[in-house]
């Protein structure tokens, strides 16, 4: 499958975001089942979608959420967690 991506309005230059829900959808999930198998709240869930990042919970949880979210939706965990770094602070 070939990755949508997206421009991702920020106040920094930051690269093109995955269309996370289009890549969600293409699998033929919704939200709530993915909050009910990763026991992520729909809340974060929607967070991650829309890269607002600052409602996450922070330093591991953050990880572990994108990381869920990535394998749930077919997207490369690695790619998720790039672009997450590269919108924040956060070290490799």
């Amino acid at each position: 499958m070939e990755i949508v991506m997206r421009k991702h309005a920020t106040k920094t230059t930051s690269p093109q975001a995955p269309d996370l829900p289009a890549l969600r959808q293409h699998k033929g999930k919704s939200l709530r089942e993915i909050a009910d198998s990763t026991k992520i709240s729909i809340r974060f869930l929607q967070a991650i979608e829309q890269g607002d990042f600052e409602q996450l919970p922070g330093g591991i949880y953050t990880t572990s959420y994108l990381r869920q979210y990535a394998r749930e939706i077919g997207l490369e965990e690695t790619q998720l967690l790039a672009y997450y770094r590269s919108l924040t602070s956060v070290a490799s």
